[in-house]
């Protein structure tokens, strides 16, 4: 007898079913999914619990009593289909409060990102079946183990990148480029609060507190950042590669995180408005790597996400006021370095 489905398994008697003894998961798939859900499933040591169609959606979650992590097989669907699909399968997370892997291709990116970037999943573009187990394996873990450093890092990308122990994780690089950007925001502040406000006018901390717009503004001391510094320094970024790829490849210099916020910053003074697919392409990295960077970015303050007031799939990213005044900090001190 060849191997079950996953419908087949979850509906062989029920008491089969329950002997297994993992966490229950859901999948939501089309019919015509391959094997790669169930043997994620099956290689995560999960309980299938049942299998939804998207087009059932809605009413398939609501007789859902218990809270299982759910796998959302969302390639290949209709752009229209996960537009009604997707919030409800957010409602049912958060009213749940359990936690979901969601798999897609890169033309959902926007889409996805646009619906779930909040949400309480994991995202997975173009996603393996060892990439699909392991965030389902830590999907499926008790909150309270559920620590930044509790378990060996998610596969990072296509080249199953292994953080050893003692190196340094995703969460502390950014904390530590979080740390990095508010002493420039305090060293600006104390820049600016050396210069005397107008009699009557706002004050330093009034200026500071406004958002940036997508003018050019002046950075301490009247200089002035344009976008042309800024692209230039990308460029020689991206030449790096093609000089010492060959020792380890593209990979060698990856730093999704910097190149992320000189493109925003890059696009901020253009006046271009940049959609998070397109970031994930300045992220240099793969694309599940690059979300998992924006959405930890976008909490800790760097980025802020916007609606596409016109196109319901997409959202725009920009920097945070914060980060803006940081980044033209920074470029201005670079000068004199």
């Amino acid at each position: 007898m060849g191997k079950a489905t996953f419908t087949e398994w979850a509906g062989q008697g029920g008491a089969g079913s329950y002997r297994h003894r993992g966490r229950a998961m859901l999948l939501i798939a089309d019919t015509d999914v391959g094997d790669a859900a169930d043997a994620a499933i099956a290689a995560a040591g999960g309980r299938p619990l049942r299998r939804i169609a998207w087009t059932e959606v809605e009413a398939g979650l609501a007789a859902v009593v218990a809270a299982p992590v759910v796998l959302a097989e969302a390639g290949g669907v209709a752009p229209e289909r996960l537009e009604q699909a997707l919030p409800a399968l957010c409602r049912f997370l958060e009213a749940m409060e359990t936690r979901g892997v969601v798999t897609f291709g890169p033309d959902q990116i926007d889409l996805v990102a646009r619906h779930l970037m909040d949400a309480p999943v994991e995202l997975l573009c173009d996603a393996t079946i060892p990439q699909r187990a392991l965030a389902l394996a830590q999907a499926a873990l008790p909150r309270a183990l559920m620590l930044n450093d509790s378990m060996p890092d998610r596969v990072e990308d296509d080249r199953h990148a292994y953080h050893p122990q003692g190196s340094e994780s995703d969460d502390q690089h950014i904390r530590r480029m979080a740390e990095g950007i508010a002493q420039i925001s305090r060293i600006t502040a104390g820049l600016l609060s050396h210069t005397a406000p107008a009699e009557g006018g706002p004050d330093a901390r009034d200026l500071a507190d406004r958002r940036r717009s997508f003018a050019s503004e002046p950075a301490p001391g009247g200089q002035v950042v344009t976008p042309q510094e800024v692209r230039r320094v990308i460029q020689l970024r991206q030449s790096r590669s093609r000089f010492f790829g060959q020792f380890i490849g593209e990979g060698l210099f990856e730093d999704p995180a910097w190149d992320m916020l000189l493109d925003l910053f890059a696009a901020e003074l253009e006046g271009n408005r940049v959609s998070v697919s397109s970031l994930c392409i300045a992220a240099g990295v793969a694309p599940t790597t690059a979300l998992r960077w924006i959405a930890r970015m976008t909490d800790m303050g760097l980025f802020v996400r916007h609606p596409d007031p016109v196109d319901r799939r997409r959202a725009f990213m920009t920097l945070s006021s914060r980060a803006s005044e940081a980044m033209r900090a920074y470029l201005v001190a670079a000068r004199k370095a």
